[in-house]
């Protein structure tokens, strides 16, 4: 029997996408049909490297450095998975080169709503088949405008790391710490934690409550902000953690409140928070209500006042909580398991395996050769990165400083600032050469500064 050859890229092999796909094919190692193998545009981390050498996962990486190597790669594959989300890298591999023939997936590691990790109609067409990580992404307005036989073409399956390994392990019926622990694990920057994050956490009325805030990004700059609010006291923030599973067992509840322009998709710390039987109180944003049956697998607040009250009511119902706790359990060993994420790829590779191999080649005009890395940035964003083609393409300086004036006010925003995801910094960073970026970088900064 001939096996399946299956390539995976991704911009890099690390943080919750890592987790994601390395456990992933950690499980698929075990299906006889298919045969992974992975490669990074960027760099795959120490842990991730070690991981792949003990199931024997043949992986490369750095290759954005050596494109006619990875192109050799796609050639000889059977079908190739693009783990896709705005990052440099991948964009600037994407617009720049034509791809050997191949059959071509691509899974979305955002949700699509909010700039700059949106769907554009370039993207959407661009591979055989797009597959959301959740089915909110149906709602995008990216998606609305595409041609039937393009819609005809993307399909949802649920990301998770699996959740067999939490499964059983917890134990939440005899704490002895004392105090009532909150815990929030992820992204600690306001590109996903909701911007009013510490002044809710300061509004909630429990005696001896005690916050634990565990991952990285900012969490020095937040940390700050909560010794300056005289929140020390009540707050713990770890850094990164490793061990996820550690810090599930000292919680009596995630408090999970994200900001309404997230670009998360099926959350992986819900998944497991769920599984352990951690009860989640979250926002009510798109993702969440999706992930979150409302008083049945957890808390779904229609407002700040409302989580505070939830967070509240599960502290002194202890009943309440132990009623979720279960059916959150239940629920989340059914859903966001390996076996069923295996089952639905080996699925949909087997239907790409009808088709033929075709070059994939990005619609743009104009010479590949000449394009700048702030053009790569533009076909990022599509027709809502307007702002910025209008600052390329203003004919006095005058005008050109009145479309900065307006870039610059995005630097407020969190979506924006972050140095990561997408973000015009996260370019600049990459492509430090290239002056426009640098410019409208610039323009950003200096009018967060001046606020």
């Amino acid at each position: 029997m001939n096996q399946i050859k299956v390539l995976h890229i991704t911009p890099h092999l690390g943080g919750g996408v890592g987790r994601v796909l390395l456990n992933y094919l950690r499980f698929a190692g075990t299906n006889p049909y298919f045969a992974h193998m992975v490669a990074c545009l960027d760099y795959a981390n120490p842990n991730a490297k070690a991981k792949a050498d003990i199931f024997g996962l043949n992986l490369y990486d750095l290759l954005a450095k050596d494109v006619p190597m990875l192109n050799g790669i796609i050639s000889k594959a059977d079908i190739v998975l693009v783990h896709w989300w705005n990052h440099p890298l991948l964009f600037d591999f994407l617009v720049r080169n034509e791809l050997p023939p191949c059959r071509m997936a691509m899974w979305s590691h955002i949700s699509g709503f909010n700039l700059p990790n949106i769907f554009t109609s370039k993207i959407l067409a661009y591979p055989d088949m797009f597959v959301f990580t959740t089915p909110v992404s149906y709602k995008t307005q990216a998606f609305d405008a595409l041609a039937p036989q393009i819609q005809d073409k993307i399909r949802v399956v649920w990301s998770t790391a699996g959740v067999e390994h939490v499964s059983g392990t917890c134990d939440f019926s005899n704490k002895k710490s004392g105090k009532f622990n909150v815990g929030y694990i992820g992204t600690v920057d306001y590109c996903k934690l909701h911007p009013g994050y510490l002044d809710i956490c300061s509004r909630i009325d429990i005696p001896n409550v005690h916050f634990w805030v565990c991952g990285g990004h900012d969490e020095k700059n937040i940390c700050q902000q909560a010794l300056e609010m005289g929140m020390n006291q009540k707050m713990t923030f770890t850094g990164y953690v490793d061990d996820i599973l550690g810090y599930l067992s000292k919680f009596d509840v995630l408090g999970y409140p994200l900001a309404p322009y997230h670009y998360g998709t099926c959350d992986q710390v819900l998944a497991e928070s769920m599984a352990c039987g951690v009860v989640p109180v979250v926002l009510a944003n798109r993702m969440e209500s999706y992930m979150i049956r409302n008083r049945e697998t957890g808390i779904v607040a229609k407002d700040e006042q409302d989580y505070i009250k939830a967070v509240q009511q599960l502290y002194h119902d202890v009943r309440l909580r132990a009623d979720l706790s279960a059916k959150a359990v239940e629920y989340a060993r059914k859903t966001f398991t390996l076996e069923k994420l295996d089952q639905e790829w080996s699925l949909i590779f087997e239907r790409l395996m009808k088709d033929n191999k075709e070059a994939k080649k990005w619609d743009i005009k104009g010479s590949r050769t000449k394009l700048q890395s702030s053009d790569v940035f533009l076909e990022s964003l599509g027709e809502q990165g307007q702002i910025f083609a209008s600052c390329c393409n203003a004919k006095t300086v005058n005008e050109r400083d009145l479309w900065l004036e307006k870039i610059g006010s995005l630097g407020s925003l969190p979506s924006w600032h972050t140095s990561t995801k997408g973000s015009v910094h996260h370019y600049s960073r990459f492509f430090p050469q290239d002056d426009r970026l640098t410019l409208w970088r610039d323009a950003m900064l200096n009018c967060k500064q001046d606020k």
